[in-house]
């Protein structure tokens, strides 16, 4: 109750579509990007310290509700080509992210998939081996290490299935909603 109550008031909503409003006040448009990049405009990163402050706003708001970002420049002259870099550089920025947080999630389940086929194949090999009885101390650690190995294994195939992935499978409901964030431009003199 108190989350909801939180981002209630430190949010804006819009009235027209109920999306909440972050707001994001810029001195110009380049401030959007990253000062120390200086590859051609079109390709230029987003602030890194923008992206914290969205990534922080971003977890204060339940994932159900979706977003809209509003940039505030002190001035009246509008450029639409700006703005326009502006919204793609913003949509290129979070489908890298989108794909990256896609990758994290396929190689957590390649990876258990892996673990838990090494898990199945030890632990049949301990139930095959066990049937056969040979008391010298040697096979009897062997057939211990198999249990033991094959329990390891599936332990951590199974905490990487249902644990280790719940953080980036969070990160990418996040991401896909600032993705599908609308993005408009409000002008004032200060």
């Amino acid at each position: 109750m108190k989350k909801k109550k939180k981002y209630i008031s430190l949010y804006r909503k819009n009235s027209d579509n109920g999306r909440i409003i972050i707001d994001i006040a810029l001195e110009n448009y380049l401030e959007f990007f990253h000062e120390w990049d200086n590859s051609a405009f079109k390709k230029r990163d987003i602030h890194a310290e923008l992206v914290n402050f969205l990534d922080l706003c971003s977890e204060d708001i339940p994932l159900k509700k979706d977003l809209e970002i509003v940039f505030t420049l002190p001035t009246n002259e509008i450029n639409k080509e700006k703005e326009d870099l502006i919204r793609s550089s913003f949509k290129n920025y979070y489908s890298s992210v989108l794909r990256l947080e896609q990758r994290k999630t396929k190689k957590i389940i390649k990876s258990s998939v892996v673990l838990l086929v090494i898990a199945i194949t030890l632990l049949t090999l301990y139930g095959l081996l066990n049937s056969i009885r040979q008391e010298s101390i040697i096979s009897k650690v062997f057939l211990e290490s198999l249990l033991i190995g094959g329990w390891v294994f599936a332990w951590e195939a199974v905490h990487l299935l249902f644990i280790d992935i719940l953080e980036p499978f969070h990160k990418y409901r996040e991401t896909k909603r600032l993705l599908n964030s609308n993005l408009s431009f409000r002008y004032s003199l200060k």
